[in-house]
């Protein structure tokens, strides 16, 4: 009896997680990738993504800095993704632009992010990433810790599942 009620609660605890998921799009290699600029509005995530691409051998151009080099040819930053801002960028010697997006769950820990690496050569996306994080239980039980990623780990799986995709120098 104590078997099966403990086998019936095993089943619910189980089925009341998930794990985090990842789903990646790009055929592999294509371009190398060595000097990276990050997309002005990436926030904590972008930065901490930058940080681990950086640690993989990426040379990494802040948002400020590619501001600045779209701004010396007449753009504003939100035309950093435009044609004329991968051209600016690419007269700079910047071979890709990273776009993140994401949302935060209410204690800090990301939720989900969308994740986005185009050649500054012709806009095609080299690598792109879509993030959730894994849940279990009600938000901030024992059982929801153990399931969700902090975002240096987050970060950490992304950065690794991109530089599959890129050309590292």
């Amino acid at each position: 009896m104590y078997r099966r009620g403990f086998l019936l609660a095993l089943m619910f605890a189980v089925a009341g997680c998930g794990t985090t998921q990842m789903s990646v799009t790009g055929t592999g290699p294509v371009q190398t990738v060595s000097r990276l600029a990050i997309a002005p509005g990436s926030g904590v995530f972008g930065d901490a993504l930058a940080v681990e691409l950086f640690n993989s051998g990426l040379t990494i151009i802040d948002a400020n800095q590619a501001t600045t080099l779209v701004g010396r040819a007449g753009l504003s930053d939100f035309e950093i993704t435009s044609t004329a801002g991968y051209s600016a960028l690419q007269q700079s010697g910047i071979d890709a632009v990273l776009t993140v997006r994401s949302v935060d769950a209410e204690d800090g820990t990301p939720e989900s992010a969308s994740i986005r690496v185009n050649s500054t050569a012709d806009g095609s996306v080299l690598a792109g990433v879509t993030w959730q994080n894994g849940w279990g239980g009600q938000r901030g039980s024992i059982a929801d810790r153990t399931m969700r990623k902090n975002l240096s780990d987050a970060t950490r799986d992304i950065a690794a599942e991109i530089m599959t995709r890129i050309k590292a120098p």
